[in-house]
C-alpha cells in the first residue's frame, strides 16, 4: 500500500504502544523517542487541532508520556477527552472489578512475570514475561466472565484486559468525527494490534486510510514517526 500524504485537512488519530513507541515487557518501561511529544506537537498545529491520541492507557498515562492535554480516547475508548479538555465517559466498572483484582494479584503473586494493571473502567493481566502461562491465563478470564453479562474479554498483544461492555476505539474516532476541528476532515488512523482494527475499519469506512503498523509500516514504529516528521 502507498502511504497517503497528510494533508492540512485531514484529522490524525494515532496509537500509542507499537504504533509511536515500541513495545515493552510492561507498560511502564517503554521509552518515549526523543522529539516526539514536539512532533505531535507541531503536527496539531499544522492540522489546526485535528489530532487525537486513541489508546488502551489510561488518561494519566497518555499525557506523561506525551504531550499533556491532548484530545484522546482512553481505555480503548472508554474515557474521551475533547480538544477544549472535557472528559467524559459512558461506561461504569464491571460488577465483577473487585473479584477480578484479587483473583489477578493472587496469580501475580503465584506466577512470577505477571503484571496486574489497574484502570479506571478495566483490568488487565499483562504475561510477555511470562509467556508460557497464556493458555492457563485464558482459561482464567473465560472462567471470571462466564457469569457476568457486563463485561467482556479484550485480547491484546501478550495481555488479556476484563473490560466493560461498548466503547470501542472506531466508536471513539467516529466521535471524534463529528466535532469541532474533526468534522468534515479525512481521518487518517495508525494502530498495531486487534484492539485498533475496529478504528482502522471506521477510517476506512469514512472515506479516510486504516493504516497498520505491520501492515503498511513493516512493523517498525520508528517508520511511523518517520512518517510523522515527514508529514
Amino acid at each position: 500500500m502507498i502511504l497517503p500524504t497528510l494533508d492540512t485537512n485531514d484529522a490524525l488519530f494515532l496509537d500509542i504502544d507499537g504504533t509511536l513507541i515500541d513495545l515493552a515487557p510492561t507498560p511502564d518501561a517503554v521509552i518515549v523517542p526523543p522529539g516526539l511529544p514536539a512532533t505531535l506537537r507541531q503536527l496539531g498545529a499544522r492540522l489546526s487541532g485535528a489530532l487525537a491520541i486513541l489508546s488502551g492507557r489510561k488518561l494519566s498515562d497518555i499525557d506523561h508520556l506525551l504531550e499533556p492535554g491532548l484530545a484522546c480516547a482512553a481505555e480503548h475508548g472508554m474515557m474521551i477527552r475533547t480538544p477544549d479538555g472535557v472528559v467524559t465517559s459512558q461506561v461504569q466498572r464491571p460488577a465483577g472489578y473487585a473479584h477480578w483484582l484479587k483473583v489477578f494479584n493472587r496469580y501475580a503473586k503465584e506466577m512470577p512475570g505477571l503484571l496486574v494493571e489497574e484502570k479506571e473502567f478495566s483490568l488487565v493481566l499483562h504475561y510477555r514475561r511470562a509467556p508460557e502461562h497464556e493458555e492457563e491465563l485464558r482459561n482464567l478470564v473465560h472462567q471470571l466472565l462466564a457469569d457476568s453479562d457486563d463485561a467482556t474479554l479484550l485480547p491484546a498483544h501478550c495481555a488479556f484486559e476484563l473490560k466493560p461492555r461498548g466503547g470501542n476505539k472506531g466508536d471513539a474516532l467516529a466521535g471524534f468525527m463529528s466535532i469541532t476541528p474533526f468534522a468534515g476532515r479525512r481521518p487518517i488512523f495508525i494502530g498495531d494490534d486487534v484492539t485498533d482494527e475496529p478504528a482502522i475499519a471506521k477510517a476506512n469506512e469514512l472515506g479516510g486510510a486504516g493504516l497498520h503498523v505491520k501492515r503498511d509500516f513493516g512493523g517498525n514504529t520508528e517508520a511511523v514517526r518517520d512518517w510523522l516528521r515527514r508529514a
